[in-house]
């Protein structure tokens, strides 16, 4: 790139001298000479030009697209860690949830965890209520467990919050 610049302004600065030499005092044939030569290099320096214009449109198109390239590479691979994670930390499938769903209803609607009587219920019992309401809150969020499981929405959201942090608490109390 760097050739064709002097190239083009070795050009630039021969059509000058030639064309400055024509209107000197020489005799006509120099000057007929001198603007010949002078038509000749403004000719060679258009089409230079056009091409040292083509050759910086080109890399200046190149580099855009590679700028593209690298921008799109980065969201795709964005994408497909987010894929990745969406896998090991995401929703359950239908068919999981459903069972977290059946399991924690039925551990939540036996007569040993009744919610006035907690001290009747045994620790593995409180153990797996507090590892399905972890799984679904991370699965499908608070409203969805308070609401469906606790089954107190609506008047008694401020007592369902309640019950759902004291089993957070007890959980992560107990360290499981």
């Amino acid at each position: 790139m760097a050739d064709r610049w002097l190239k083009v302004n070795c050009l630039l600065a021969g059509t000058f001298a030639f064309w400055l030499s024509a209107l000197s005092p020489l005799p006509k044939i120099a000057k007929g000479i001198c603007y010949s030569f002078a038509l000749v290099a403004s000719v060679q320096l258009v089409q230079e030009s056009r091409r040292l214009m083509v050759q910086d449109v080109r890399r200046i198109a190149l580099g855009v697209m590679n700028q593209e390239l690298e921008d799109v590479e980065i969201a795709l691979h964005t994408s497909q860690q987010e894929q990745a994670l969406y896998e090991i930390y995401g929703t359950y499938p239908p068919e999981v949830k459903d069972e977290l769903v059946k399991s924690l209803d039925h551990l939540y609607r036996e007569e040993s965890a009744e919610r006035e009587d907690e001290t009747s219920a045994s620790t593995s019992q409180k153990k797996s209520l507090y590892l399905a309401v972890k799984s679904l809150l991370e699965a499908r969020g608070e409203t969805y467990v308070i609401e469906n499981v606790l089954r107190l929405g609506g008047g008694q959201w401020a007592k369902g919050k309640q019950r759902l942090a004291e089993i957070l608490e007890e959980g992560e109390a107990n360290g499981w």
